[in-house]
């Protein structure tokens, strides 16, 4: 972990280059070297066996003891050479086997390190909230009490950190509260498998989307796309009231994109003002002439229907947390996951050009989502991802995959993941500390009402602030110059990608296409079925098995 500053702001990063776990996935790698050279070895300690017992049968051979022509001094220097390949054959197995029991035991240590602290910290809640219980009729007071504590936390350590805390220990806290009886049953609970913090952010999302399954909220539907002419999303598209017929034009229009990671923020902050639904896929060219395409997505854009037309609402948010899980509900794919690919595909791209995928917010669930789904990768070659503000942590990005994720100590979505994004070798984690905006409350009435109205308005402006693109990018611009080793890296990759310089500018062609969620059947006419995993079949072939299509915890 490191922090920079700049100002008031100052940033922590986790994971990445100079983290524990890169260095131990170097180590991992660097064993791997070494049972490849032991491999290697084999051939040469066969051979010069054979040639030792050459030797020694032709020693046997000699008839005259001393004579010019013995055969001694070959034998012992062959033998030797022998000796040193077995001890260096034996050396190089040894090593590559001590440096992958290492990577395992830490990583088994790190596992039951972080297990033991979720465990102690619900049981503190749990004993907490017996605490409240015992208060009897009093226990508002006590309530009351600890609510000030939690709220003092999140000022002093962030509201992102405070509210993981809360998802995943207020129930504790609750059933303990309750009575004696439920906490005890809650401590029982604990014990089965899959009770712990890496899977506590998935299960909330399955159970949510199995609800609206058998609510009929969400319906099951298809895509449809269009590509959007340059009028409707270029310099131009101000000249063309909203509906209003617009002339054709080239597909895709020259774009300039800067080669840092506040250009790729900036790209999922461009995805807003298109036509809702939309995303924009940017073409640029290596100087050797191979493609390398980026996508660029919006977030939620429809918060007001749950299963709108729109394919970036809360319902597409359920598809892609729970994208993993897919062949266990009705719908069995994620139109997100559909528009990128049949996007690409339109712009010329092909199966095996690498793509870089951005996101904010709900669009960079679907950034992880996609670069996690063994199915979307299949068909696209996702080298790299840049999200901000996106609760993905419970989404199993591959260690090939790199991953810039940014997020804010204020910010409470990326707290809807329930923890921290791991701090592995290919995903850097940069949390940003701004100051807090000035703009708060502002009320002149007085009185404690007044204070009360003004620390609420001040709570929800920080929160809004936290969350909002723009402040994502300008934490990207102060980024682009961190001489932080893990930040660094992934602007040297980034670069990489797009064949330029860091910061530096690349040509390329934009090209931008908008999806709609059309239902398959009426709302009326949909099937209600409340465990819809038992009877959805999982594939077209039945004896193909998704080992993920099992829901944990349950």
């Amino acid at each position: 972990m490191s922090t920079e500053a700049d100002g008031e702001t100052t940033f922590t990063i986790t994971g990445g280059v100079g983290s524990v776990s890169y260095t131990m996935s170097e180590i991992v790698q660097a064993g791997a070297v070494l049972a490849a050279l032991a491999h290697r070895m084999e051939p040469l300690v066969d051979a010069l066996t054979s040639e030792v017992v050459w030797l020694t049968n032709a020693v046997q051979g000699v008839p005259v003891p001393g004579s010019v022509f013995s055969l001694d001094g070959p034998v012992e220097t062959v033998t030797h050479a022998l000796w040193v390949a077995r001890r260096a054959h034996m050396s190089a197995n040894t090593l590559s086997q001590q440096f992958s029991a290492a990577a395992e035991n830490y990583a088994a240590t790190e596992a039951r390190t972080a297990a033991a602290v979720v465990h102690a910290g619900r049981f503190a809640a749990l004993q907490d909230g017996l605490g409240t219980w015992k208060w009897g009729s009093l226990a508002p007071l006590k309530l009351a009490a600890d609510l000030g504590g939690w709220l003092k936390r999140a000022k002093a350590g962030g509201l992102r950190t405070a509210t993981e805390e809360l998802l995943n220990d207020g129930v504790a806290y609750g059933v303990g509260a309750i009575s004696p009886g439920m906490g005890l049953a809650y401590l029982l609970a604990q014990r089965r498998p899959g009770a712990d913090r890496a899977t506590s952010g998935v299960r909330p999302a399955l159970a949510a989307r199995q609800m609206v399954d058998a609510a009929g909220l969400a319906r099951p539907g298809h895509l449809q796309m269009r590509r959007v002419p340059v009028q409707e999303w270029g310099p131009a598209a101000q000249q063309w009231p909203p509906g209003h017929a617009v002339p054709d034009a080239p597909a895709g229009d020259t774009w300039a994109v800067e080669a840092s990671i506040a250009g790729m923020v900036s790209g999922s902050r461009d995805a807003y003002a298109y036509p809702p639904g939309s995303l924009a896929v940017v073409r640029v060219e290596h100087p050797d002439g191979h493609p390398a395409w980026i996508v660029h997505l919006p977030g939620t854009e429809d918060w007001g229907v749950f299963d709108s037309s729109n394919p970036f609402d809360m319902e597409g948010n359920l598809e892609g947390l729970t994208a993993g899980y897919k062949d266990s509900y009705r719908q069995q794919h994620v139109l997100i996951q559909e528009l990128i690919k049949e996007a690409l595909h339109a712009s010329g791209a092909l199966p095996t050009d690498e793509v870089l995928l951005t996101g904010h917010s709900g669009g960079g669930i679907h950034a992880a989502a996609a670069a996690a789904d063994p199915d979307f990768l299949a068909g696209v070659n996702v080298q790299m991802i840049v999200i901000a503000g996106a609760p993905a942590k419970n989404l199993e990005v591959p260690e090939s995959i790199s991953v810039m994720d940014l997020e804010n100590t204020n910010d409470i979505v990326t707290a809807l993941d329930f923890g921290a994004p791991p701090a592995g070798s290919n995903w850097v984690t940069v949390t940003s500390h701004r100051p807090p905006d000035a703009t708060g409350g502002g009320g002149t009435a007085a009185g404690v009402g007044a204070e009360a109205a003004e620390a609420g308005a001040g709570l929800l402006n920080t929160v809004k602030e936290a969350h909002a693109v723009d402040n994502y990018v300008k934490d990207a611009q102060v980024l682009t110059a961190s001489d932080i080793p893990a930040v660094v890296a992934q602007q040297q990759a980034l670069a990489a990608f797009l064949g330029v310089g860091v910061g530096g500018l690349v040509y390329g062609k934009k090209f931008v296409f908008q999806g709609r969620d059309v239902d398959d059947l009426p709302r009326s006419k949909i099937p209600r079925n409340p465990n819809p995993r038992n009877t959805t079949p999982q594939s077209k072939n039945p004896r193909k098995e998704n080992p993920r299509s099992k829901i944990p915890g349950h």
